[in-house]
């Protein structure tokens, strides 16, 4: 088995999550830290027992020891780091959102794929066994044709205002962050891409969307309508609805740890998926089985899925005033 020395740039709360599913596997090493905060690289290193960090990201993705790249930081920084990492030979696995709009993701497609090199969305909930299974419901047509998809997803940050969520200098605001779920879990269910798009939000003082309401029209006449907010503590689920039932995603649908099949409003079948770390475990192997087999991204969630993803993402700021500095925006 090739073991794979990963690197990881932005050793956040997020950053955490990943270093302690990756401890856990047999193929995968954490190699190296890069942050530019001192204190947090050291105290990150120490708690991983990784014996290098850097205050760099350049010597991070110099480093030829590297074999890829996990960026965690805020998504106001992806295109820029991604694009380095990228030119650096690096292969990367990218948090969502990939990019602030589709003009940066499509430009780091085509870099990735001119290079050979893998450029992975860390959209986790693809990956998930859960999801495969809802998938495995919808085509053996256990509630029927699917008609519509409902969820919202949301958290109340009003009340931290140094949060990034609350700063527009970081891409703050509820669709990005939290709003790439409900669409991209759509699109993955439905094997479809919108062709009608309506949304409404209210926009903070400062420019970012607090909260974001989007119906999704698909070609097949499939509905999917979403909330999303910074503002308010949200049911946190999704429901596919079908003719003959429903499947239910409780609390915390994105991390795909239940899946419910309602027949006849009652409950039919329940799917439980405890993850064997935390849920990270999936994508990790996944994007270093695809790295290995000379892949630039994975099935689960290919390039094609990331720039609709963003697209669509792109077609909702435009309808509700959304723009961020240009410094970020910029390609």
């Amino acid at each position: 088995m090739t073991t794979m020395k990963w690197g990881i740039i932005g050793p956040g709360g997020i950053a955490s999550k990943f270093a302690d599913a990756l401890m856990q596997s047999k193929q995968g090493r954490l190699y190296a830290i890069a942050s530019r905060s001192v204190e947090r690289a050291t105290e990150f290193a120490k708690r991983y027992n990784v014996a290098l960090t850097y205050n760099q990201y350049s010597d991070l993705m110099n480093d030829n020891e590297v074999d890829i790249i996990y960026i965690a930081t805020p998504h106001s920084h992806h295109y820029q780091l991604a694009k380095q990492c990228l030119e650096a030979g690096k292969h990367i696995l990218l948090e969502k959102p990939l990019t602030i709009n589709a003009a940066q993701t499509k430009i780091l497609i085509e870099l990735a794929q001119a290079k050979g090199l893998l450029f992975q969305e860390a959209l986790w909930s693809r990956f998930m066994p859960c999801f495969a299974q809802v998938k495995k419901w919808l085509k053996q047509g256990e509630i029927g044709t699917l008609h519509y998809i409902q969820s919202d997803i949301g958290f109340a940050f009003g009340d931290q205002a140094e949060h990034r969520l609350n700063n527009p200098l970081l891409a703050g605001g509820a669709l990005l962050d939290l709003g790439v779920y409900s669409i991209s879990l759509s699109l993955f269910l439905l094997d479809q891409v919108p062709d009608k798009i309506q949304a409404m939000s209210h926009l903070s003082a400062s420019g970012i969307d607090e909260q974001t309401q989007v119906n999704m029209h698909f070609p097949k006449g499939q509905l999917s309508q979403f909330s999303c907010s910074i503002k308010a503590k949200c049911t946190n689920s999704m429901t596919l609805v079908g003719e003959l039932g429903r499947i239910h995603l409780p609390e915390h649908f994105w991390v795909g740890e239940e899946a419910q099949l309602w027949l006849d409003g009652k409950l039919h079948e329940t799917a439980a998926f405890p993850h064997a770390v935390n849920g990270f475990e999936y994508q990790i192997e996944e994007s270093m089985r695809c790295a290995l087999a000379g892949q630039v991204c994975s099935e689960f969630m290919p390039h094609q899925a990331s720039l609709a993803v963003m697209q669509i993402m792109d077609e909702v700021r435009k309808q509700i005033g959304l723009t961020y500095a240009d410094e970020i925006e910029k390609i």
